[in-house]
């Protein structure tokens, strides 16, 4: 599980022309899952992919901090060892250590503050490359997220969406076969939430319980293969307390993890089983000042 939780890859890989640098000039050809500039977070679990098979000592910096390598993910379709048509991938942390241009304590921001990534092989630098960063980027993770032996970590090529990272107590997924049930508590997990009240060193795993300094606040929507919606952060009155996950924080014994506990409303009646073309009958979604996403889930009918 561990080995599952490390290899977080958020990709969608992008052409080195759409960083405005040639691949001769750019090591990296791709990272994150938007067009650039990347938004990130202090503390995200991010992948950057790297053009060919990088030998050598990788290093990464973000503005001037040094970002830890995690994991090397080797190319894989090489048909010799010098040449190779695929990218290798590094799996590195955001410093914690970033001041994020948008903070969660003036969510409304009007001024993008750039800053700059610099991946070195062997102490020889490649052309810096331009990343947003923000107070939050939450990515709720998925399997097509990892990268582990017999799997692939890409999209399904039936169509069929990502199956969210969302557990019961026992660990075990919540899915068609095994729907969560109303009232019942169960855990998101997610990279990208940001800073925590203690804070945690880069590159160190959470010895306990970490919360998030940011307040999350959950949006529940139980329509079938409903997208991620913006949970409404003010309101005429308090929100009610169904709204804020019982837990925001950090993994104990992981890097950079996150995880968000909250309970599950009961359904309303009439909301319809996961089968067939039903892939998911309710969809949480996790906002912050920032960003937001949302994990597509199966719950059993209320009767």
């Amino acid at each position: 599980m561990k080995r599952l939780m490390a290899l977080i890859i958020l990709c969608a890989a992008l052409s080195p022309h759409a960083f405005g640098q040639s691949a001769s000039a750019n090591l990296v050809t791709g990272m994150g899952y938007s067009y650039p500039p990347v938004s990130v977070a202090p503390g995200q679990l991010i992948t950057v992919f790297l053009a060919g098979n990088v030998q050598g000592t990788i290093g990464v910096t973000v503005q001037n901090i040094v970002a830890p390598v995690l994991e090397v993910l080797p190319p894989s379709g090489c048909s010799a060892p010098t040449i190779c048509s695929s990218v290798t991938g590094i799996t590195i942390q955001i410093p914690y250590e970033l001041n994020p241009g948008c903070g969660f304590i003036n969510p409304v921001c009007l001024v993008v503050v750039l800053t700059q990534m610099v991946v070195t092989v062997d102490g020889v630098a490649g052309t810096p490359v331009d990343l947003t960063p923000l107070a939050d980027q939450v990515h709720i993770l998925t399997a097509c997220d990892t990268v582990v032996p017999g799997a692939s970590g890409t999209v399904p090529y039936d169509a069929l969406p990502c199956q969210p990272l969302v557990t019961h107590a026992n660990g075990s997924l919540v899915s068609a076969g095994s729907p969560a049930q109303g009232g019942e508590e169960i855990v998101a997990y997610a990279v990208g939430l940001g800073l925590t009240t203690p804070p945690v060193k880069t590159g160190q795993a959470a010895t306990a319980a970490t919360p998030t300094s940011e307040t999350f606040v959950l949006d529940f929507n139980f329509r079938s293969n409903a997208l991620a919606t913006r949970p409404l952060q003010l309101a005429p009155q308090p929100l009610p307390t169904s709204s804020f996950p019982l837990y925001s924080g950090l993994v104990p014994g992981y890097v950079g993890l996150y995880q968000i506990n909250f309970v599950v409303l009961r359904p309303p009646v009439g909301v319809p089983a996961c089968s067939g073309t039903v892939q998911s009958n309710l969809t949480v979604s996790v906002g912050g000042q920032i960003s937001f996403d949302g994990a597509g889930i199966c719950v059993a009918p209320g009767e």
